[in-house]
């Protein structure tokens, strides 16, 4: 059940518009149909108010800009974060999708307390059916380091687009202070204890 503020009688529409933005972005780790099931009942039984109708009616069709930020994430480190920070400059809520790759070690590093309010999911198929589970619109994007990472990705979209031909993907390079940063490398460095630095408390 989520806790959503009371609502002034008084304010504008413009006013109750704004509360909702910050209801939605403090609410990022629900999920968006659970969220809109809850603030539509907390809505209802105020209706009689027209602000708080107009509101109502807002929340029922509004069709928010979500992202799923896709990855093995073996650690979500300092890198991911810089490119999670850059999407959600982009869409209104960016969901961070843990993805079990058979060629990669597994994972069992823990999520950062970091990015502890948006939401996550796991997912160990194929990303373009984990995709379709989410029963809404959602456009994937990838983080890229350089110049190398970009033609994988290439290769992959195409095998992703044959899969599903419909999808959305956008590719966010990180700052150029984070391109060397890699799980790979970190899980080495962790070996003599020089990791630390690179991780998101």
């Amino acid at each position: 059940m989520i806790n959503f503020s009371s609502i002034n009688p008084n304010s504008s529409f413009a006013e109750l518009l704004e509360l909702e933005r910050n209801e939605f972005s403090i609410n990022q780790h629900v999920d968006f149909l659970e969220y809109q099931k809850q603030r539509l009942l907390f809505l209802e039984s105020q209706t009689s108010n027209p602000n708080v109708k107009a509101l109502y009616d807002y929340v029922k069709t509004n069709k928010p800009s979500i992202a799923v930020f896709a990855g093995s994430f073996n650690p979500f480190h300092k890198g991911h974060f810089n490119v999670l920070k850059k999407a959600e400059k982009l869409f209104d809520k960016v969901i961070v999708a843990f993805g079990k790759n058979p060629d990669k070690s597994i994972r069992n590093w823990p999520i950062p307390q970091t990015i502890g309010n948006r939401q996550h999911t796991e997912y160990y198929g194929l990303l373009t059916d984990h995709i379709d589970s989410f029963g809404y619109d959602v456009t994937v994007v990838r983080g890229l380091r350089n110049s190398t990472d970009f033609q994988y990705e290439q290769n992959q979209y195409r095998y992703i687009q044959e899969l599903k031909p419909d999808i959305k993907i956008i590719n966010i390079f990180c700052d150029k202070e984070f391109e060397h940063i890699s799980s790979s490398g970190i899980r080495t460095l962790e070996k003599y204890d020089k990791h630390k630095g690179y991780l998101l408390p």
